[in-house]
């Protein structure tokens, strides 16, 4: 094992361990934050509710990162098994635009779903969470990084074997030289904000399902399409990562 890996394992070794030890004390206080906008301990003026609000988003968000390190860590450990089943494309589509489509509201981000029914209706054999999980990472990045005013545009269709589901967005761009790099752990586009985890991860995911994962983009400022392909049959090996 060379340096740059040696440092790169001990980073990942110390974000799990960090990531469970907060664990606890976030879903603690994700738990009470709800309990508060449930008004089960009292009645909350418009500016309470507003502050536990925001809470429980951040809560939420940073709960989210921390499972984004420990699922990438037992991937890479082999130690993360899909659990299979039969779902239909068009209710996994749905599922995960429901998820984003208050954040799109809030932005002026128009949300729009391309499913030819052929597509739609198709029932692939995948893991429901994890499947949600790429599109939930895929779209919360595309909300992050495209303006007010904006548009996110999700496809899924056909080709031959495979089921290929894109995420276009109007958002801030990718330039060709980071494209190669952006499934990488821990890079960053340039100027961008974030971990550098989410889209490590999702390549992953897709991987273990035996599909492949791309992005297009014809530089800054220009939006971003993300594309990510599912095999319609799949063989038993890609079950494990």
């Amino acid at each position: 094992m060379d340096a740059a890996e040696e440092a790169s394992r001990a980073k990942s070794d110390f974000l799990t361990s960090m990531s469970h030890e907060l664990r606890t004390p976030l879903t603690a206080i994700i738990g009470f934050s709800e309990i508060l906008l449930g008004e089960f301990a009292g009645k909350l003026n418009e500016k309470q509710r507003q502050y536990v609000n925001y809470i429980l988003e951040s809560g939420s968000h940073l709960l989210s990162l921390i499972n984004d390190i420990l699922d990438l860590s037992k991937v890479e450990a082999g130690k993360m098994e899909l659990k299979t089943s039969k779902v239909r494309v068009g209710e996994i589509l749905e599922g995960s635009l429901s998820m984003i489509r208050d954040s799109c509201q809030r932005e002026g981000i128009s949300l729009e779903l391309r499913a030819l029914p052929e597509a739609a209706d198709l029932e692939i054999t995948a893991d429901p969470r994890r499947l949600k999980q790429i599109m939930h990472n895929l779209l919360s990045n595309a909300v992050k990084f495209t303006p007010k005013g904006g548009s996110i545009k999700v496809e899924a269709e056909r080709e031959g074997d495979e089921l290929v589901i894109s995420v276009t967005d109007t958002g801030i761009g990718i330039p060709p030289e980071e494209q190669e790099r952006i499934f990488e752990k821990f890079h960053q586009v340039s100027d961008a904000p974030g971990t550098g985890l989410g889209l490590a991860l999702t390549r992953k995911l897709v991987e273990m399902h035996g599909g492949r994962i791309w992005v297009e983009s014809e530089g800054k400022g220009k939006g971003s399409r993300f594309s990510f392909t599912l095999p319609l049959k799949r063989t038993k090996d890609d079950r494990r990562g």
